[in-house]
Order: C-alpha cells, then structure tokens, then sequence
C-alpha cells in the first residue's frame, strides 16, 4: 500500500512539473514569438499619407515671466582720491569709522614758495626781500556714505589722483545671469523684480532694475577690467565687472536683512499683452520681431510659408501681431525642426 502512494506521488509530481513547463514555454511565446499574420496586418506602409498637425491661432494673454538665479551681493565700494599734490597734514576720521556723505576725512597742504622781491634806493643799491611762502589746502571729504577704509597717514606725501581710501556703503544688489536667448524675451525692462531666498525673509521687491551687458570683444581670461554696453532698456554697471556673462541686478531694500553670497531666486515680468493672437512657439521658426509659420497644404513636403510679425512670448506660447487671421491653421511643428522644438528647456521654459 506505502508503495503504491509512493509510486502515485511520484507521477503526479512529473505531471505538475509538465503542466508548469508548458504554460512557461507559452509564456515566452506570447511575449518574444507574436503571430506573423497579427504583425504583417499592422506593419505601416511609408508612402501612405497619414495627415498634418496643425493648430489654430487662439486669442489669449501672454505673460512675459523669466525666473533668474541669482546671488546677495555687497555694493561696490566707492573711491576716495587726493584733490592735490602734497602732505597730509589734518586727520579727520579713523579707518573703519563709519561717515556720512560730505563728512571730513583729510587734510592736504602744499607750500608755494613766494617770489622774492628786488627793490633799488636812491643810490642805486638794491636790497632783496624774502618772499612769505603760501599754502594751499585741499580738504577730502567722503563722497559717499558707509565704512571708511583709510589708506593715509599723518605726513604722508600725495599726488593728485592717488587712492586715500574707500568707502564700503551698508547696501546690497541682487545678481542674476541671463542667457544671451532670454535677451530677445525682455523687449522692455521692469522697474522692479521680486527676490526669494530660501529660508530667509519673504519675498520682497528690489527697485532700479537692470540689464548689464559684457562690452563686445570683452574677454574674460584677459584679466581686464569688462565694460559693459546697454541694449535697448539696459544700463551700463559703470564698475568695471570682470564678468562678460549678461546680468540683471537690482538693489535690496535698506531694511531687508541679507547676506553677501546668498543664493536667491529673480522673478521679473518683462511685458504681459492682453488678449492678442498667440500660437505656440513650436509652430514658428523665430523668436524676435519676425518669423514664418507654415500652412498646411495639398503637399505635406512643400507647405506654404508665411511671414509674421512677432511680439511677447512666455517661452510657450508666442504673439502673432499680424500675419494671419484669426482661427487660421498653421503646421504645429516647424518643418524639420519637431524633435529640436520639442524638447524642453529649462533656461528658457520653450518645450516644457
């Protein structure tokens, strides 16, 4: 009987070992091995016409919003030079003192020799009077307000022109960098923008905004100083940066509490145009004041290419100033260009 279970057992085993090997191998089948037939009715014939995409121009709002890296940075400290050649005679404030615009810093003299003057009596004999020397006096005073940084002593000797010290201000500029693209997106530049600091104040506006653009043939590995030339609403920094990437700075509040070398986010809105014609950027080839978009056609291979004129864009969605009527279609992808267009950006937010 112990045998005839044994010998049971046995069989049944091999035959969930077969059941098992059976339903793999069809498993395999189904997922490497589909039908021959199923996959030839679905193969796509490459000359059939399979339709354009296209969109339709849509009214809409276009807000023109750039969000900036940045950083906190202290202002530039303002120089103090010497009025006249001579010697410090007069000291008025210490180094690391902080003054107020105007206040007395030195005092510089220099002794004019006088001429001596010959005069002759009645006998003919000339008697010479010792000139009286004059001095003449040159007060420095602080051109600007904040920490004064005295580079002077008590007799020192100066030439017109040479540093006596600088003044740090207590201000702070935010800085962020700007790819030479996001230019063409700020046709006019805002006043203000508002500035986030992770873990820090909440976020507040900065005032006088603007545009520093490198100086052309600037080279940054020259070590010299960079000028910098404005574009249309830009202005120059006037300090020398030795950047040549283009930057948009803005002063902090005086009664924000900040840092030099925090990190923080710019957000600026550049222009917003209220119920225009927009198309999205995908479907125009430009960017900048004029651009082509493409009709679809009889002829997918030859579509008939339009001229635009081009307004705000928000890195999505273009403005059409003229050029088509409303509703018209347009091809959705450039030609040639679906894979470049579609693809996102994140500097510039086109194609996310």
């Amino acid at each position: 009987m112990s045998a005839h279970r044994s010998r049971g057992a046995t069989v049944m085993s091999v035959l969930r070992i077969l059941v098992w090997t059976v339903i793999a191998a069809a498993l395999v089948k189904f997922a490497f091995f589909p039908a021959t037939a199923e996959a030839e009715d679905q193969v796509l014939d490459p000359s059939a016409q399979y339709g354009q995409m296209t969109v339709v121009a849509e009214t809409g709002t276009i807000t023109n919003a750039l969000s900036l890296e940045g950083t906190i940075r202290s202002d530039p400290a303002t120089t103090v030079r010497a009025t006249l050649d001579g010697e410090v005679t007069a000291v008025y404030a210490e180094d690391g003192q902080v003054v107020a615009q105007g206040d007395p810093i030195l005092l510089i003299q220099k002794e004019i020799p006088g001429q001596d003057q010959v005069t002759t009596d009645a006998e003919g004999n000339q008697q010479i009077t010792p000139a009286k020397s004059e001095w003449r006096n040159a007060w420095i005073n602080a051109p600007a307000a904040g920490t004064l940084q005295l580079a002077a002593l008590l007799g020192q000797q100066f030439a017109i022109g040479d540093i006596v010290g600088t003044i740090q201000p207590p201000t702070f500029s935010a800085v962020a960098t700007l790819t030479p693209d996001q230019m063409y997106r700020i046709q006019d530049v805002p006043d203000t923008a508002t500035i986030t600091i992770t873990d820090g104040p909440a976020p507040f506006e900065c005032s006088a905004l603007q545009i520093l653009t490198p100086k052309a043939g600037a080279d940054s590995g020259t070590g010299g100083g960079t000028s910098t030339t404005p574009q249309p609403g830009a202005a120059t920094s006037g300090q020398g940066d030795q950047s040549t990437a283009i930057q948009a700075t803005c002063a902090v509040p005086a009664d924000q509490k900040v840092f030099p070398g925090l990190q923080v986010k710019m957000d600026l809105v550049a222009g917003e145009a209220v119920d225009v014609q927009t198309l999205p950027v995908t479907a125009v080839e430009g960017r900048f004041q004029t651009g082509w978009v493409y009709l679809p056609g009889a002829d997918p291979a030859t579509p008939e290419k339009v001229q635009v004129n081009l307004g705000l864009s928000d890195g999505t969605r273009i403005e059409i100033k003229d050029g088509l009527s409303d509703g018209q279609e347009v091809l959705e992808f450039v030609p040639g260009q679906q894979e470049t267009e579609m693809q996102c950006n994140p500097m510039t937010g086109e194609g996310c």
